[in-house]
């Protein structure tokens, strides 16, 4: 517990400095490094902006003193991209930009600072950025398969997971960028809404954000998807990465239109909130699901599925 006669820079301090402190923890910390936004964007709303960006980074200052002494420093890079990116969010989010605006530009901090990561940590190894990330990849990959060597599978499988580590290794390296890019543009989205539940909560509207079941992605979009798919199959090795990468990264913004959809759907249905989640975990569990939701994400540019259930529930 926070002493509540502590002055009040003071208490935002503490708990800036304490939730990044977490995100540091092996394993664990993850989480709290992926909510580090959220924290950010909440407090800046709560508290004055200007003191909320002075606590964060007199607490990034405090970490580096305490990380310099382990000699490392590379985790405060993280540290500061996860909290810039809320403290930008919120920004935008009190200054009415779209949610295109308020997720992408925060986004671009957060890839900006992965690329950074790359570069830099491959000269410190005396190798190229994309060696680096090939080596990350070829360590996790070697991590899974002694993980699923210890499980009680058949002899067989083992094997066979084995002898594909190569082409899995290749596969991961070549969908790498679009990996980044959906995994920072789902954690930013995930933040921004339990962040407006949050403020909700205590009578904080944001106009623009108020309504994220009715968000469509942009008419452009399906271009850069078809080109995307289309240079996915030139037979130039490099045109053909760079165009399955541009087509993982749009569909997956399909998906969250899609995703949507549904969360239109079950607002109009008025769905309880055990089924809702239920169905959001089965999302997370079944790839085809995921697909058939981008796939309506996809379709809504010529079906207008919210307009079909407004509709619906006129007719009811």
């Amino acid at each position: 517990m926070i002493p509540s006669n502590l002055p009040s820079f003071l208490r935002l301090l503490l708990v800036v400095t304490l939730f990044s402190a977490a995100a540091l923890i092996p394993f664990a910390g993850l989480l709290f490094l992926l909510f580090l936004p959220l924290l950010l964007y909440v407090l800046s709303f709560r508290n004055d902006p200007g003191t909320t960006l002075v606590a964060f980074l007199a607490s990034l200052c405090i970490l580096l003193l305490a990380l310099s002494l382990m000699q490392t420093y590379l985790p405060v890079l993280a540290l500061a991209a996860m909290g810039g990116a809320g403290i930008l969010m919120a920004r935008m989010a009190t200054r009415e930009y779209t949610v295109e605006f308020v997720i992408g530009l925060p986004a671009l901090v957060v890839l900006g600072s992965i690329v950074f990561y790359f570069f830099y940590g491959g000269m410190q190894l005396s190798i190229g950025p994309w060696d680096l990330v090939k080596k990350h990849i070829v360590e996790a990959v070697d991590a899974n398969i002694t993980l699923y060597s210890r499980l009680p599978l058949n002899p067989e499988e083992i094997q066979s997971l084995r002898s594909s580590r190569s082409a899995i290794v290749g596969l991961f390296t070549a969908i790498f960028p679009a990996l980044c890019v959906v995994a920072v543009l789902f954690t930013l989205w995930v933040n921004l809404l339990l962040g407006g539940k949050f403020l909700r909560r205590q009578g904080v509207v944001l106009r623009r954000l108020s309504a994220l079941s009715e968000w469509k992605a942009p008419s452009l979009l399906v271009w850069i998807f078809i080109a995307g798919g289309g240079l996915a199959l030139l037979p130039q090795t490099q045109i053909g990465f760079a165009g399955v990468n541009v087509f993982l990264t749009a569909a997956f913004i399909y998906f969250l239109q899609g995703l949507a959809i549904v969360s239109f759907f079950f607002q109009n249905k008025e769905i309880s909130l055990f089924f809702r989640w239920l169905f959001y975990f089965l999302i997370a569990i079944q790839q085809m699901l995921m697909i058939a939701i981008a796939a309506v994400g996809f379709l809504d540019l010529w079906i207008d599925f919210r307009k079909f259930f407004r509709k619906a529930q006129a007719a009811e």
